[in-house]
């Protein structure tokens, strides 16, 4: 048995802390770089999740056959002999296999023969003009693109995320048609015009909503910096861009008389002295998160905090989804001693020797009145994950975009990506609704934003 001296084991003791500072350096240096590596984390999980659909996912079922409607050319491919030796062959059988395809699309180009003339009566010149027609233009400026066509650029632009070029690219190799992204991007201005009415109704129907859940991220104009906020309920979704990140952002959208709750991470713009008589909820996942991270790496005494603050949230959470099962006054009984541990907790004559957990806790002190208002309000969630994926596509946009050059280029994209949000939000089709849009038939859309939920 070989003894080893007291010096090679005091250099191996930090040879192997030096690794692992350098390992944990390496990761403070990948997390700097998440634009190359948006979604790497520190370690891999040691036992991930398997692709594809998981349980509990709705039913998996195969694809269904079409029925003899639907199918539009019957195709037989007979087997006259082995196709091997050319031998006869025995016991023959049919078989039936659906193919579900694309078709080969092209254009289509539809001729408006109009007519004009001089009315005396009104002293100018009047044209005919068709529902489907977007433009009037003849001659060199006679042949133009569709609303459809248009619906469709706005679409892949504002709520998917395609740059112009590429837009310009799948037009070109999908449909045939030649389109380039100058004249793109001047369409989309114009359809924002035309859709500038619309995105006032959304504004007036998301005051109106009894829960907004908003937040914010970097943008650029040019080169200056400015900020993309969403605000959005369960049936509309609002974009604004601003170079202000200020709280007067959400009383320009929200209006001062906003009578809903609104549900955001502890920025500081949500709790400014203007918004102090609002209803809030402050997002319990970003909480959930820190408290997480604490844990794993506090050690002995300091632990004891961010685990009994844990404790508290999840039972909260789960408690939400009992809701149902308990009557009024148990219900509320469970609510206050939640309150009253939390409060034991955070308590202000409380002295912590930990840095960290003196930080949250007077951080949680100054949140106390906004943490359980979902359990007291309903239709409200306990997250602002609903605003934080409405801001995904925008995201995208971002990275595959750049952002915008002009504060005109900024506006186009808060109002299409609005409406189009919102339209697919409702159920609707962005196509068919932006396409009426164009032809001056949307006032439909504007009925379908004042109707109430069901």
């Amino acid at each position: 048995m070989t003894v080893e001296c007291p010096n090679c084991q005091r250099l191996r003791v930090e040879l192997q802390r030096l690794q692992a500072q350098l390992k944990e350096l390496q990761a403070q240096l990948r997390r700097g770089h998440r634009q190359a590596a948006p979604f790497s984390r520190d370690e891999p999980k040691s036992d991930p999740q398997p692709p594809g659909r998981h349980s509990g996912q709705g039913k998996f079922s195969h694809r269904e056959q079409p029925v003899e409607e639907e199918i539009q050319q019957t195709i037989a491919v007979p087997l006259p002999h082995c196709p091997d030796c050319g031998g006869p062959l025995e016991r023959r059988a049919g078989h039936e296999q659906f193919q579900v395809d694309l078709p080969q699309i092209r254009p289509r180009i539809t001729r408006f023969r109009t007519e004009s003339g001089y009315c005396p009566r009104c002293r100018q010149r009047v044209r005919s003009r068709h529902p489907e027609q977007i433009s009037t233009a003849s001659g060199a400026a006679g042949v133009s693109v569709g609303p459809r066509a248009k619906a469709l650029a706005a679409d892949l632009k504002h709520r998917l995320g395609l740059p112009y070029r590429k837009i310009g690219e799948l037009f070109q190799t999908a449909f045939g048609l030649k389109v380039s992204a100058s004249g793109l991007c001047q369409s989309n201005a114009r359809l924002a015009q035309k859709a500038q009415p619309l995105y006032q109704e959304l504004l007036e129907a998301i005051r109106r909503s009894s829960a907004v859940y908003a937040d914010e991220t970097g943008w650029r104009i040019g080169v200056l910096s400015a900020w993309l906020w969403v605000f959005t309920s369960e049936r509309i979704t609002v974009y604004t861009i601003r170079e202000s990140r200020a709280h007067q952002v959400v009383l320009e959208i929200l209006g001062r008389e906003f009578a809903g709750v609104l549900v955001s991470d502890c920025f500081r713009a949500y709790d400014a002295k203007a918004l102090a008589g609002w209803l809030k909820q402050k997002c319990f996942a970003h909480f959930v998160r820190e408290f997480a991270k604490l844990e794993r790496e506090k050690t002995r005494g300091a632990v004891r905090f961010p685990r009994a603050l844990l404790a508290v949230l999840r039972e909260a959470l789960k408690l939400r989804e009992e809701k149902s099962q308990l009557s009024q006054s148990e219900f509320q009984a469970r609510v206050r001693e939640l309150e009253q541990r939390l409060d034991a907790q955070i308590d202000a004559g409380r002295r912590f020797s930990d840095p960290d957990n003196a930080r949250l806790a007077k951080r949680l002190r100054k949140q106390r009145a906004h943490l359980f208002t979902f359990l007291t309000r309903e239709g409200v969630e306990a997250t602002n994950n609903r605003a934080e994926r409405a801001l995904r596509p925008a995201v995208i946009v971002r990275k595959t975009g750049g952002c915008n050059r002009q504060p005109s280029g900024a506006k186009t994209h808060a109002i299409l990506a609005s409406l189009l949000v919102t339209i697919k939000q409702q159920g609707g089709n962005p196509l068919e609704t932006m396409a009426r849009v164009l032809t001056g038939q949307g006032k439909q859309l504007a009925l379908q934003l004042q109707r109430p939920p069901p």
